[in-house]
């Protein structure tokens, strides 16, 4: 694991610097986000390949007004390490079209059906999102003020679960019972989505959450208790120990803040260095072979693309729509 984090880290500072040298975006949190994107792909950012994956999106009005500034360079990351960027956009335009039928439209669908395609690449989608919808009405029933349109994500990466809808729902509702006087409600129920993707008893679950966060704080690190949250649920959901996972993020934490691009993104750097190591040990935990078998990984890669939805939606409700012409 060591040398694999060492890789990553080496290719996520080279397109961080990439991106920040030669792409202007709208929000400092993006860079880290986006070059993430190309580390999962074991890719490295070309400028070209980008605008031209930005052009495209611009190109298909027919999900343009629901991609708001902060989603497209994501989207058009996503793009960009593809091999075939227009096969990958229709199916990401089909995927929306399905979306549509079952939930209101929304700039969230249009990310929505990107991580969809991401997690299952054929098959069964339309399957996946009428149970999505199924779960998204539970969760509503449960806790009508806390879901919102931001929780319909969840709901269908929820789908892909071997678990029933009552054990699912069961589940989320005893994990938000047990962490809800952790941080605010929305943040808890956003762990607890994360949580109930993984096999394990609420009780264990929430206990290895907690003790990961304590010893975090007990080492000095500073944490946020919002979209960071679900990221420290997905890396609390693997096989690993407290103990591997605290040791994993000291080294990577450790190698990136010798560099000083990394401490530049202010929002994503200065206030919560700790978050680019978390993100890059998603990716490190969701390839690693020996986390389990195929549901393993595909639950984990579930629980990666959550976090991922969680910064961005972070990032959409806090500034406001700014479009490059």
């Amino acid at each position: 694991m060591k040398e694999l984090l060492e890789t990553l880290c080496d290719k996520y500072l080279l397109n961080l610097g990439l991106f920040t040298d030669f792409y202007p975006l709208e929000r400092d949190i993006l860079y880290p986000v986006c070059a993430n994107v190309y580390c999962a792909s074991d890719a490295v950012f070309e400028l070209d390949k980008f605008s031209n994956s930005m052009e495209l999106i611009k190109e298909n009005p027919k999900m343009l007004s629901s991609f708001r500034s902060t989603v497209r360079p994501l989207i058009a990351s996503w793009l960009s390490v593809s091999g075939d960027p227009k096969s990958e956009m229709e199916r990401y335009l089909e995927c929306y079209d399905l979306l549509k039928k079952y939930f209101t439209n929304s700039e969230h669908l249009a990310l929505l059906s990107v991580l969809l395609v991401r997690i299952a690449p054929t098959g069964n989608i339309e399957e996946r999102i009428m149970r999505g919808r199924q779960i998204y009405d539970r969760m509503k029933k449960e806790h009508r003020i806390l879901t919102t349109k931001e929780d319909v994500a969840f709901a269908v990466m929820l789908a892909y679960s071997e678990k029933s809808d009552d054990e699912l729902i069961e589940d989320m509702e005893a994990c938000f019972k047990l962490l809800k006087h952790s941080a605010d409600n929305n943040s808890i129920q956003t762990v607890s989505h994360v949580l109930a993707m993984a096999h394990g008893t609420p009780e264990d679950k929430c206990a290895k959450f907690c003790e990961l966060y304590d010893s975090m704080i007990k080492k000095g690190r500073k944490y946020g208790k919002l979209y960071e949250l679900a990221m420290l649920a997905a890396l609390s959901i693997t096989k690993f120990s407290s103990e591997e996972i605290i040791s994993d993020i000291c080294d990577s934490e450790t190698f990136l803040a010798e560099h000083k691009s990394v401490g530049d993104l202010s929002e994503f750097g200065r206030s919560e260095p700790i978050s680019h190591a978390f993100l890059l040990l998603t990716i490190a935990y969701s390839s690693d072979e020996n986390v389990g078998g195929e549901q393993e990984r595909r639950t984990l890669l579930a629980a990666r693309q959550a976090t991922l939805y969680s910064v961005l939606v972070y990032s959409m409700m806090t500034v406001a729509p700014l479009i490059h012409q």
